[in-house]
């Protein structure tokens, strides 16, 4: 199990999300890990693509998690991918990904 660190939330939102966006590596990731560059690349282009999402369902009224502005949990997502791919070693995919985003 994996985005639990410090906000539990953020495993929720992610899991939306791959839902939503019928991801399932995705699922598979959060519930097994990252096991591979190639996992860890799916992962980072995946929360670029559902912060697009959130913007897009925000400006919809869509509710998500209790909330239709969902904005303020960005911050949580960073952290947590950050600790993330830092403790599984592939921190450097996540920044370069970042920096394409």
């Amino acid at each position: 199990m994996i985005l639990t660190v410090r906000y539990s939330h953020v495993r929720d939102l992610v899991s939306h999300y791959a839902d939503k966006l019928s991801d399932k590596k995705v699922q598979e990731i959060l519930e097994n890990g990252l096991n591979s560059e190639g996992d860890a690349e799916h992962l980072s282009y995946f929360i670029w693509t559902m912060i697009d999402k959130m913007a897009e369902d925000r400006e919809k009224g869509v509710e998500v998690l209790g909330g239709s502005d969902n904005t303020s949990m960005l911050p949580d997502v960073s952290y947590e991918l950050d600790v993330l791919m830092s403790n599984s070693g592939y921190s450097q995919i996540w920044e370069n990904i970042s920096d394409e985003a």
